[in-house]
């Protein structure tokens, strides 16, 4: 259902805003011909509507980079003619950002658990003009997974071999591997690990690391490639089969873990920003058949999404508007749709990121040989179909020897 939003008669100044851009390829105008003359003291202030607001859209993640989506807003006036400029200016927690007039906008370690809102000028002449705020503004959250650990903002891949060691494979965000690196060693005391960010709010990525005693540690990065020290987090772990880092789940700014027990039930620890835990609570179950991976903002939007594999091979996606529930209810045979088939064949999979550099989202899967194929995503009839709309660019091979990790994440 289309909106129309009237400006008011009195002039506007919106002295915050910069030159605006011409609108040609962007909103489209009536096409009635021009008719009123350039506005005077005499002539009153033409009306300025939109069919409908426009949308914010993108990753509402430190670093991720946030749209206002105007293709489905048109621009109109009343008396009809002229075309109209169009500037942007965005706001956090209501005050304007400086140098933020863009149609884009890439969320800053100031915007960390405030809300960023998009704001659209469209302009005619000096007396008639409409400020329209995007629909949906957006709680920014904590650095996910996919910021990478060595601080560059690559796609990095942990692994764990036999010896114990923890290895880090860092990429240069254009699809090549970097020289690998030792970052720990010792950690085959650990039976279950996940990165899930930034987790202690520091701006870097961490890692979660469960022993067979069921305590669960947080190993703090520096943001370089290194340490800073590790902390116990939580006890009574073991009864969990599977962790999965969720994003931000329930949109609080703070990054948060699904767990699943022995028994299939799917149970949420929102993180509190800190290092620490809010309340758990459970929220689905009959998880016991699949294998789950957090994917963030897979899909190039903000809601998040937990990618499952079921027993039979097919790949399905499951997302979260960020309200601490799935949309679709968390049960097994509900999920967002289906986005590849055969998954059966590898033995791991994961997200970590963007490793060829095109903006979007990867899945990496680990075969019974131990090839590591990357597998490429593409969101670009995603904003209009839905999940109907998301396609596979293609796969590649990118690694060999793979099978001898005893924990890839």
């Amino acid at each position: 259902m289309k909106s129309f939003i009237f400006a008011g008669l009195r002039r506007r100044r919106l002295s915050m805003l910069v030159a605006a851009s011409a609108l040609a390829c962007s909103l489209l105008v009536s096409g009635v011909p021009a008719q009123a003359a350039v506005p005077s003291a005499a002539v009153p202030t033409r009306y300025v509507y939109v069919s409908t607001a426009p949308r914010l859209v993108g990753d509402p993640t430190v670093g991720g980079l946030l749209k206002v989506d105007i293709k489905a807003t048109f621009a109109y006036v009343s008396p009809a003619g002229g075309t109209p400029a169009i500037s942007y200016f965005w706001t956090r927690d209501g005050v304007v950002i400086p140098g933020a007039n863009g149609i884009t906008y890439r969320a800053t370690a100031a915007d960390l658990g405030r809300v960023v809102a998009a704001n659209l000028t469209v302009t005619y002449d000096a007396e008639s003009s409409l400020t329209v705020q995007a629909s949906h503004p957006l709680r920014v959250a904590a650095a996910p997974r996919a910021r990478g650990f060595n601080g560059d903002g690559t796609l990095d891949i942990f692994a764990r071999d036999s010896f114990g060691r923890l290895l880090l494979y860092p990429t240069d965000g254009h699809g090549n591997w970097q020289a690998p690196q030792v970052i720990g060693w010792g950690w085959n005391s650990f039976n279950l690990l996940v990165s899930p960010g930034d987790f202690d709010g520091d701006g870097t990525v961490d890692v979660l690391a469960r022993d067979g005693q069921g305590r669960l540690f947080l190993y703090q990065g520096n943001g370089s490639g290194g340490w800073k020290k590790a902390l116990q987090v939580g006890q009574g772990w073991q009864g969990f089969k599977e962790i999965s880092a969720a994003g931000d789940f329930n949109g609080d700014g703070s990054n948060d873990i699904l767990a699943v027990d022995s028994a299939g039930s799917l149970f949420l620890y929102p993180g509190n920003g800190h290092g620490g835990w809010l309340p758990p609570r459970w929220i689905g179950q009959g998880w016991q058949d699949m294998d789950s991976v957090g994917a963030g903002h897979f899909f190039d939007y903000s809601s998040v999404v937990t990618l499952s594999r079921t027993f039979w091979g097919d790949l399905q996606a499951r997302t979260s508007n960020r309200n601490g529930y799935f949309e679709e209810y968390g049960l097994p045979g509900s999920y967002a749709g289906t986005i590849g088939r055969g998954w059966d064949s590898v033995v791991r999979f994961g997200m970590a990121g963007d490793f060829n550099g095109d903006g979007d989202s990867d899945i990496y899967g680990i075969d019974r040989s131990g090839r590591l194929t990357m597998y490429f995503g593409d969101t670009s009839d995603f904003s209009h179909w839905g999940i109907a709309g998301f396609r596979w660019k293609g796969s590649a091979v990118v690694g060999w020897g793979w099978g001898g990790f005893t924990a890839v994440f």
